[in-house]
C-alpha cells in the first residue's frame, strides 16, 4: 500500500514539474525568442510612426507614408495585446500597463491631422514611449535569463543577440526621425543633433558586433554585408549626415531599407535559436 502511495506521489510530482516546465520555458503561449523579437519590434514601430507623422506634417503626404503610419498603428496595437495576453510576471505586466497608458496618449495625437504643433508633441512623447517599450523587452529578457538558469538552457547569449539585432530596426527609424526633426525644427537643431550623434554611433558599433557573432550563418553574414554596403556612404560622411545635409527622401529610403534588412537578420537569429532546441 505504501509503495503504491509513493508511486502515485512521484507520478503527481512529475506531472506537476512537467506542467511548470511547459509554462516557464515559454512566454505564455509563445517562446522567449519570438517574445523578444515581437517586443523589440514595438520599439521600432514607436519611431516609425513618429517619423511618418513628422513627414506628413512637413507636407510629404504621399500614400506610401500614410500606409506606413496606418499599418504601424495596427501592428503596434495588436502586438501590444499579444504581449499582454501572454505576460505572466508582475514586472512585465507593470511595464505593459505603462506602455498602454503612453500609447493611448500617443495614438490620440497621431490620429489627428498632421500638423507642426502635434509634431512638437510627438517629439516630446516619442522617447518616453520608446523607453517604456524597451523596459518590456528587458523584463522579458530577464525572465528568459531566469528560465535558462533554472532549466540549464544555454541560449541566453543568442536571445541577447536577437534583442540587439532587433534594436537596430529601431535605431534605423530613429535616425530618420531626428534627421527629419532637424529639418522641421531648426531652433532645436543642437538638441536633436546630439540625439542623432548618439544613435549614429550606436548603430555603427552594433553592426561590427553582429558581424563577428558566433551565431552567424552564411545568410546572416550576407545580409549584414548588404547593410554595411548601404551604411558605408553615411559613415564616410558622418558630419554631413548630422548636419542634415542629405536629401530627406534619400534618408527615408535608406533607413527603411536598413530596417528591412535588420528585420530579416533578427528573424534569422530567431530561427537559429529554434533550431538549437
Amino acid at each position: 500500500m505504501k509503495a503504491k502511495i509513493k508511486t502515485t506521489l512521484i507520478s503527481i510530482m512529475l506531472l506537476t514539474m512537467h506542467a511548470v516546465t511547459a509554462q516557464t520555458q515559454n512566454f505564455g503561449s509563445i517562446n522567449y525568442n519570438k517574445a523578444i523579437n515581437i517586443s523589440g519590434k514595438q520599439r521600432m514601430l514607436s519611431q516609425k510612426m513618429s517619423k511618418a507623422y513628422l513627414l506628413m506634417s512637413k507636407g510629404v503626404n504621399n500614400e506610401k507614408i500614410k500606409k506606413e503610419l496606418n499599418s504601424s498603428k495596427f501592428i503596434f496595437e495588436r502586438q501590444l495585446d499579444i504581449l499582454n495576453q501572454n505576460a505572466k510576471s508582475s514586472s512585465t505586466k507593470l511595464y505593459l500597463k505603462k506602455v498602454y497608458r503612453l500609447w493611448s496618449e500617443f495614438r490620440n495625437i497621431i490620429d489627428e491631422t498632421a500638423s507642426i504643433k502635434n509634431s512638437q508633441r510627438i517629439m516630446t512623447l516619442n522617447t518616453e514611449l520608446l523607453n517604456a517599450c524597451h523596459q518590456v523587452v528587458q523584463s522579458i529578457e530577464m525572465s528568459s535569463n531566469y528560465n535558462n538558469k533554472f532549466f540549464e538552457n544555454n541560449d541566453q547569449e543568442l536571445i541577447k543577440t536577437i534583442n540587439i539585432s532587433g534594436k537596430q530596426r529601431m535605431l534605423s527609424q530613429r535616425l530618420c526621425l531626428y534627421f527629419t526633426a532637424i529639418k522641421i525644427f531648426p531652433k532645436n537643431k543642437v538638441e536633436y543633433q546630439a540625439v542623432l550623434d548618439e544613435v549614429f554611433d550606436e548603430f555603427s558599433d552594433v553592426i561590427s558586433y553582429l558581424l563577428i557573432s558566433t551565431y552567424n550563418t552564411t545568410e546572416t553574414e550576407e545580409e549584414i554585408g548588404v547593410v554595411m554596403a548601404t551604411w558605408e556612404q553615411y559613415q564616410a560622411s558622418k558630419r554631413k549626415f548630422l548636419e542634415a545635409d542629405f536629401e530627406l527622401t534619400d534618408v527615408y529610403s535608406v533607413t527603411n531599407s536598413l530596417t528591412k534588412s535588420f528585420n530579416k537578420i533578427t528573424g534569422l537569429y530567431e530561427l537559429i535559436a529554434e533550431s538549437q532546441k
